[in-house]
């Protein structure tokens, strides 16, 4: 397993300890605080009594990503040590994130710790699907009071990524594949062939699309704890990633960056990229939607 190259996890307050198999507990260097990422694709929170996490996603693609995680002591007086583990899974199986000198698992000691990577591109993982986050209260030396465990799904990247295989593919409306589609098909057919959706992903209509991903939206808690396993936040413009559902009366496709539309968009053109201007008018204010979605284990 090799030692990702570019890794850079800092820490802010209290000492950190990297849990070293047999050869014991090491204590990492201090380092320099580093930032937030501005714009994630997720943040999720998780923990028990005594432990709380805060990790945010960033997926450049569907083979990597941004990551910075948080760690905190809620309870100093129980003498036990938060632990953060976190692991990439792909159909591949797994690749943990190395933290501080290469270890898998970050032992805190203290009020607080973060860090991060800019570029996590795990190598035996061919697609990035979800990020697992183990948190727990206590280790092995300590004893484990508690452990929670939330997996974090792609299903927005992943989704595009799929869609990109029916390119310059006929427009025929009612179609939804595998070899002619129309808008709301293309989306239906796309994150169909994402493993590990729930199966209550069922076709619709653009604007039934909208009225489905706003319904879900709204729900969220302001600090997305309550995400489910399928779910969508609403993004502004200013905060969207290539992959976010993009909403017209009418018709639904897929942002493609760089101001353009990717989308069966009419039977005059091919399945492909367009403007964001296709004469239609917006649903949702001009916000667009990630689809995303959170699995939650706890045990003590």
């Amino acid at each position: 397993m090799r030692v990702l190259a570019r890794l850079r996890n800092k820490l802010t307050t209290g000492a950190l300890l990297i849990a070293a198999g047999a050869m014991g507990l090491a204590t990492a260097p201090p380092a320099s605080a580093n930032e937030p990422i501005a714009n994630p694709s997720i943040t999720v929170t998780g923990g028990c009594a005594g432990a709380r996490s805060l990790v945010q996603i960033y997926w450049h693609s569907s083979t990597e990503a941004s990551i910075h995680w948080k760690l905190t002591d809620t309870d100093r007086g129980d003498g036990k040590p938060p632990v953060l583990r976190m692991n990439a899974v792909g159909a591949d199986g797994a690749q943990p994130f190395q933290f501080v000198n290469g270890e898998t698992a970050a032992v805190l000691h203290g009020d607080t710790v973060s860090g991060g990577e800019d570029t996590w591109n795990p190598s035996d993982i061919a697609q990035f699907r979800r990020l697992q986050i183990i948190t727990q209260n206590g280790n092995t030396a300590s004893g484990v009071e508690c452990s929670t465990t939330k997996s974090v799904y792609n299903f927005s990247r992943v989704a595009y990524h799929y869609s990109l295989d029916q390119i310059d593919k006929q427009y025929v409306w009612g179609h939804e594949g595998p070899d002619t589609f129309d808008c709301s098909g293309l989306v239906y057919h796309s994150y169909n062939r994402v493993p590990d959706l729930p199966s209550d992903w069922t076709r619709k209509s653009a604007n039934s699309y909208y009225s489905w991903a706003a319904g879900k939206a709204a729900d969220n808690a302001s600090d997305n704890s309550n995400l489910e396993p399928l779910d969508v936040l609403r993004v502004d413009a200013s905060d969207r990633q290539v992959g976010d559902l993009v909403f017209y009366d009418g018709h639904v496709g897929f942002y493609a960056g760089d101001g353009r539309l990717y989308s069966a968009l009419n039977p005059t053109v091919d399945i492909g990229y367009s403007s964001l201007d296709i004469g239609l008018p917006r649903l949702g204010e001009g916000d667009y939607f990630r689809i995303v979605g959170v699995r939650s284990s706890t045990s003590s």
